[in-house]
């Protein structure tokens, strides 16, 4: 095996391979040796089929065969033997040659880039801190009374706080848009459940009134037909309802599984809003090393792994739109996350690596028990992350760079930022 290398751009790489004919021809005489026993051809008996019948019959789909798999073991015989680490599968093309001379074929890849981890004892990391404080408490409290407000139809012009049932049609230059039709939808003025222009219209109507009036999509809306876009809306107000909030009494408490007083159930709701708080902290804090890994590290990116996580975001849009076509969705929407996260996976890679560290089995195995936690058959859950080895690899994934994170936060130079409830946690007003 012959083995010459190229570098086609700083990461890229391509290989031509010359394989000796002599070994391409003995293995596939081998293999149809070994076939001659076992086909059935009509006129011969079995095992007594003539080699060069075989030959005949399936000599040119054994060589194909021969060939590829010759293709890809002298391929991972080159790359250990010139010490290459490929970043991504290869393409390999066979190339055209004269009859009797040595098959050749080129393997392109890019190689994964080789740099320096920056000194975590020289980092500097702002995480954030913050408590539950009574004030947050007893917005939870009212919020869960507006859950279990009871609604009684009244007369007269609606305003905020009230709740009204409606029919609307929305069009875009004179046509329906999807998701813009609607009967007896229930929406309470003032909450901001509508784009911004859409609830101040029908401040005013009575049950029975209709109303047409034009709103724009703001620039940024989620979908890219309709952002920036104005729409008109018919609207056909049917009900106008007030709501009353219930007591805070022994039925209401109870609701909510405590047997006690509304402090217990405060406590309760304390107890809850810490746990969310704790784990929004934790993500937070994980951003911001994140971030400071990506603005203390520079490495050059392989533009295969860029490619791979450029199409990995753009089936994960079209799934999150419900689109059946990619043709509006250009790479250019994808490639600054796409090299966020190539550029991140390799640091953290590069860390793992470097600090010899090996995921904790403990770790997962509770991960897991969290996302069981959150099914009906959680022990169904659990067994199929036991038995899917790329279901608990993705769990194992997450466990490591928190590990990572975790020994990151414990070298850095770390500042504490104390913010309120509310920034960690959004809650509704």
């Amino acid at each position: 095996m012959q083995v010459s290398v190229e570098e086609t751009s700083e990461l890229g790489r391509k290989i031509t391979i010359t394989i000796p004919t002599d070994k391409v021809e003995k293995e596939v005489s081998q293999r149809l040796n070994s076939l001659k026993g076992r086909v059935k051809i009509d006129g011969f008996r079995p095992g007594k089929v003539p080699m060069n019948v075989v030959r005949q019959r399936y000599g040119a789909q054994v060589n194909q065969e021969v060939m590829a798999d010759e293709m890809q073991a002298s391929y991972r015989d080159a790359v250990l033997q010139e010490k290459l680490r490929p970043a991504t599968a290869p393409n390999i093309e066979p190339q055209k040659v004269e009859n009797g001379q040595d098959p050749i074929f080129v393997a392109t890849f890019d190689v994964f880039p080789e740099f320096t981890i920056c000194d975590f004892n020289e980092l500097e990391v702002t995480v954030p801190v913050s408590e539950v404080r009574d004030a947050d408490v007893d917005l939870t409290l009212e919020q869960m009374r507006k859950q279990r407000m009871e609604w009684y139809e009244v007369e007269g012009a609606c305003k905020n706080e009230q709740r009204i049932t409606l029919d609307f049609i929305g069009k875009v230059d004179d046509v329906e848009f999807e998701g813009g039709k609607a009967e007896d939808f229930p929406l309470v003025l003032g909450d901001g459940g509508m784009i911004a222009g859409f609830e101040d219209n029908l401040l005013g109507l009575k049950a029975g009134e209709n109303k047409n009036f034009a709103v724009t999509f703001p620039e940024e809306y989620g979908n890219s037909e309709l952002a920036g876009k104005e729409a008109t809306f018919d609207v056909a107000v049917k009900k106008v309802e007030e709501g009353v909030l219930p007591e805070i009494n022994d039925e209401f408490i109870s609701a909510f599984g405590v047997d006690g007083t509304v402090d217990a159930l405060k406590t309760k709701i304390k107890s809850s809003l810490n746990t969310e708080l704790q784990k929004q902290l934790k993500v937070k804090s994980k951003e911001a090393v994140m971030e400071v890994l990506l603005e203390n590290n520079e490495l050059p990116l392989p533009d295969s792994m860029i490619r791979q996580e450029v199409e990995a975001l753009r089936k994960q849009a079209l799934e999150n739109f419900k689109m059946e076509t990619d043709s509006e969705l250009p790479d250019n929407l994808f490639e600054d996350e796409a090299k966020r996260r190539v550029k991140l996976g390799l640091i953290i890679g590069e860390i793992v690596s470097k600090e010899n560290m090996q995921v904790d089995a403990q770790l997962v195995n509770q991960r897991i028990e969290q996302l069981a936690s959150q099914y009906a058959d959680s022990e169904q859950v659990i067994q199929y992350y036991s038995t899917n080895n790329q279901a608990r690899a993705s769990v194992e994934s997450l466990v490591m760079e928190d590990q990572v994170v975790g020994m990151i936060l414990a070298k850095v130079i770390k500042t504490e930022n104390k913010e309120p409830f509310d920034n960690i946690v959004k809650q509704r007003q």
